[in-house]
């Protein structure tokens, strides 16, 4: 019994490490899900928003009652010629209370610009996210590349073992000569040196994954999740894309926050031309003191001990050495300066969309074109093996033919992610 229970527990706790050292699988959901969660440059959007909601509340505080309270304790003392001296101790207190009746835009300017400035920060925030949801998928998209461009130079290594040999065997039995041994040598330790290169830029393009993300997931005990690719076959799953360019680019104009933010700006600045155009007119409000005071004996004839007033507050300035004229110019000009952004967005729009829409084109066409040249490298590789075992060609015309049909598998990887990538790209550029 007591053996049965050392061996359970023995398996518990090899079981426990067991799991623990078993890598998790990140997809690219999760990797967008925790990048929105963690990465802090959301969180700076985030912050500067919840500034601009604490702006807008100050600005409205303008329309609510004004209420000060002030206190004085001390001592004063009167000096007189010929007299005696007076000297005693003061206490004062004084309540003033005050109410924006109208002030002809400048504060209702205040508040609906700092309204249309924290709407602009809020789509600002939805840009930024979208901004890191397209840069996480671009570098997942391109570590899972260098994933397979792993599994190319493991083929590539595969290939020059058997190379090698079989360049052995031909020596031994006097077909070849000792130098191809040799040059299969060589290219072995080549095709090792290009797989260690691939394995440390892997490791590169994890870092920069977690960058994007903010955060280092499982502890960095994780594999991304990817099909098993059959590469000579990889255009036939291939996403489609056919919405019209004309349809892309409205789709943009609809959807994409910076446009948005663009246009909350617009509104805002015109606010602050209203509000700062109210310094040519009166500002009306009531108002109301009420002092209460205790003094000594000696000035209870000389001071009230208490006092109030009230009334309707006004205004006006009537001349301020042309600051009122410059800060209106300003803010206008400061309107057309925000028009023309929204002018200069809509093209930047315009150019993204059409530049991911070719994208999308380009890089189809170059996995198909890719898929062609593999293929036939392949049958080019495969011939040329033949021909070698036979006698009927060199090493050379061996090699060249192994070598164009591995890099052919590389520009087909390569092509492959490139086209997620421009999807991507395109779902960025019109704001999905």
């Amino acid at each position: 019994m007591k053996r049965l229970l050392q061996g359970l527990v023995l398996t518990l706790l090899f079981g426990t490490l067991f799991l623990s050292a078993k890598s998790q699988t990140l997809t690219i959901d999760k990797a967008i899900e925790l990048a929105l969660k963690h990465s802090p440059d959301i969180d700076i959007s985030r912050f500067d928003f919840k500034r601009a909601i604490e702006r807008n509340k100050f600005q409205k505080g303008y329309y609510l009652p004004r209420v000060d309270l002030a206190a004085l304790a001390g001592g004063t003392g009167m000096d007189f010629k010929q007299q005696g001296n007076l000297n005693g101790m003061t206490l004062l207190g004084n309540l003033s209370a005050s109410q924006l009746i109208y002030d002809f835009g400048k504060t209702s300017g205040r508040i609906d610009a700092s309204d249309s400035e924290a709407n602009a920060l809020e789509a600002s925030i939805n840009q930024v996210i979208s901004t890191k949801i397209l840069t996480v998928k671009a570098r997942y998209y391109d570590a899972l590349k260098m994933k397979s461009i792993i599994g190319v130079n493991q083929k590539n290594i595969k290939l020059q073992e058997g190379q090698l040999r079989r360049a052995k065997r031909y020596y031994e039995t006097g077909i070849k000569t000792i130098i191809d041994v040799s040059d299969a040598q060589v290219r072995l330790t080549e095709a090792k040196l290009d797989l260690s290169n691939s394995q440390y830029e892997l490791k590169l393009r994890m870092a920069l994954l977690e960058e994007a993300m903010g955060y280092t997931p499982y502890s960095g005990n994780y594999n991304l999740y990817h099909r098993k690719l059959d590469l000579l076959n990889v255009s036939r799953k291939l996403p489609k894309i056919s919405t019209p360019l004309s349809q892309l680019e409205g789709f943009a104009y609809d959807h994409r926050y910076e446009l948005k933010s663009s246009k909350y700006l617009v509104e805002s600045s015109r606010s602050i031309v209203e509000s700062e155009k109210g310094g040519y007119l009166p500002t009306l409000s009531l108002r109301g003191d009420y002092t209460a005071q205790s003094v000594d004996d000696d000035f209870i004839a000389a001071t009230p001990q208490r006092q109030w007033q009230g009334g309707i507050d006004l205004k006006w300035n009537l001349f301020a050495g042309n600051q009122t004229d410059a800060s209106v110019q300003e803010a206008k000009i400061a309107a057309l300066k925000a028009a023309s952004q929204v002018d200069n967005v809509r093209l930047l729009i315009k150019r993204q969309v059409i530049e991911a829409r070719l994208g999308i084109l380009r890089t189809k066409d170059s996995v198909k074109l890719s898929e062609s040249i593999a293929k036939a490298s392949e049958k080019k590789y495969v011939q040329a093996k033949k021909r070698y075992e036979n006698d009927l060609s060199d090493y050379i015309e061996l090699q060249e033919a192994q070598q164009s049909y591995i890099s052919s598998l590389g520009r087909l990887v390569s092509s492959y992610y490139d086209y997620y990538i421009a999807i991507a790209q395109l779902d960025f550029a019109v704001g999905r």
